[in-house]
C-alpha cells in the first residue's frame, strides 16, 4: 500500500512478516488454538462439526496476538505470563469470531476466508445459535479470569459490538458525510475489541494507570485503523484476497471513508456517485462498478490510505511510556503491518 503522497512508505516496506511477531509468543499462541480447537469441542457432533469449521477456517488470529505481545511487554518479568493470560487471549478471540458468525447472517454472506460461511452451508438459525454459543464460551473464560475490570471492559464491547451493528444499519444508503459517526462507528465494530485486548493484560501485570490508558489508546486507533483498511479493501481487494465479493459492503448501502471523501468534494463526480447510492443502483453489477470507478478516480483510495495512516501513527505514538522490548517493537510493526495487509 502506497503512503497518503502515493509512494511506497520506507518504514512500511520494512515491516517484519506477521509470522516475525507471532514468533515472539509461539508457545503460549500454541496455548490459545489447543484451546479453541480442543477446549471448546461439544458432546453433539453435528456441533462439534460447526467449531472445527469455525476454527479451522483460518483467521490471522490479530486480537489474540495483541493481548499476548500487549501482556508480555508489561509483565513484571517482561515475557513471562500467567494462565488468565492464555485465557484473555482466548475469549478476545471467541467473542470476535463469534461477531463475524452472526455478521454474516445480517449481511447474508456465502463467504468467509474463501470457505462457505455457517449460514450459506446450513442456514440463519444454526449459525445465530453457534454465534450466541462462542458467546457464552467467551463469557465462561471471562468468569475465570475473576477480575471485575476486565469483566466491565469486556461487558463494554459486546455492548459496543451491538451498537456498532446497529448504528450501521440505520446508516445504509445515507449519504451525509459525517466524519464523526463514522469514527464513533468504528470503534463500536472493531477498535472497542481491539483497545479492550490491548490493555487487559497490563491491568492483570498492575500496571500503573498511565500504561494501561496508553496501551487502551493504541489500541483503539489501531483497531480504526484495521476498520478503516477494511473498508478500503471493499474498493481496492479482490475476490480471491479478500473472501468476498468487491465492493460488497457498497452495494449493500455501507457508506465508507473512500466514498464518504468524494461525497464530500460537492462536484460532479460526488453528485453522480450520490444518486447511484440514494437510487439503490449501486446494487445493481453496472452500478456497483460505476461507483466504485468514481471513488477511484477522484481521490477516495488516496485520500482514505492517509487517514487510515494518521490512525497507524497515533497507535504507535501511544507506545511511548512502555519500556524497550521485542514486545514493544513488534506492537509497532504490527501498526505498520495494518497498513500494508491485502486481506
Amino acid at each position: 500500500m502506497k503512503s497518503a503522497s502515493g509512494h511506497p512508505s520506507a518504514t512500511i516496506a520494512g515491516t517484519p512478516s506477521l509470522s516475525s511477531m507471532f514468533d515472539l509468543v509461539n508457545d503460549e499462541m500454541a496455548l490459545v488454538e489447543d484451546w479453541l480447537k480442543s477446549n471448546l469441542i461439544d458432546d453433539n457432533a453435528f456441533v462439534e462439526e460447526l467449531l472445527k469449521q469455525i476454527f479451522c477456517a483460518g483467521g490471522k488470529r490479530i486480537r489474540p496476538l495483541i493481548v499476548l505481545l500487549s501482556s508480555k511487554a508489561t509483565a513484571r518479568e517482561v515475557g513471562k505470563l500467567s494462565r488468565l493470560h492464555i485465557i484473555l487471549a482466548v475469549l478476545t478471540e471467541l467473542i470476535h469470531t463469534a461477531s463475524l458468525v452472526h455478521d454474516d447472517v445480517i449481511d447474508k454472506a456465502s463467504m468467509r476466508r474463501g470457505q462457505e460461511t455457517i449460514n450459506k452451508k446450513w442456514n440463519d438459525r444454526i449459525a445465530v445459535l453457534m454465534g450466541d454459543l462462542l458467546f457464552a464460551q467467551a463469557s465462561i473464560c471471562l468468569a475465570r479470569i475473576m477480575n471485575p475490570v476486565v469483566v466491565g471492559i469486556y461487558g463494554q464491547v459486546l455492548g459496543d459490538l451491538c451498537s456498532g451493528e446497529i448504528k450501521q444499519m440505520r446508516q445504509q444508503f445515507n449519504t451525509t458525510v459525517d466524519w464523526n459517526a463514522y469514527i464513533d462507528k468504528s470503534v463500536s465494530k472493531t477498535a472497542s475489541l481491539f483497545g479492550a485486548g490491548s490493555h487487559s493484560g497490563a491491568i492483570l501485570n498492575g500496571c500503573s494507570n498511565d500504561v494501561i490508558q496508553s496501551l487502551k489508546e493504541y489500541g483503539l486507533n489501531l483497531g480504526i485503523c484495521f476498520q478503516i483498511v477494511d473498508d478500503l479493501l471493499d474498493i481496492t481487494g479482490s475476490t480471491i484476497e479478500t473472501g468476498k465479493a468487491v465492493g460488497s459492503d457498497l452495494r449493500n448501502g455501507v457508506v465508507t471513508a473512500p466514498a464518504m471523501f468524494v461525497l464530500e468534494k460537492n462536484n460532479e463526480a460526488s453528485a453522480r456517485l450520490k444518486n447511484l447510492i440514494d437510487s439503490r443502483d449501486i446494487q445493481t453489477d453496472e452500478g456497483a462498478e460505476e461507483a466504485l470507478q468514481l471513488i477511484r478516480d477522484n481521490g477516495g483510495v488516496e485520500s482514505t490510505v492517509a487517514l487510515a495512516q494518521k490512525y497507524a501513527n497515533d497507535s504507535i505514538a501511544s507506545l511511548s511510556l512502555l519500556k524497550d522490548s521485542s514486545y514493544k517493537t513488534a506492537l509497532a510493526q504490527l501498526a505498520e503491518y495494518v497498513m500494508t495487509r491485502t486481506t
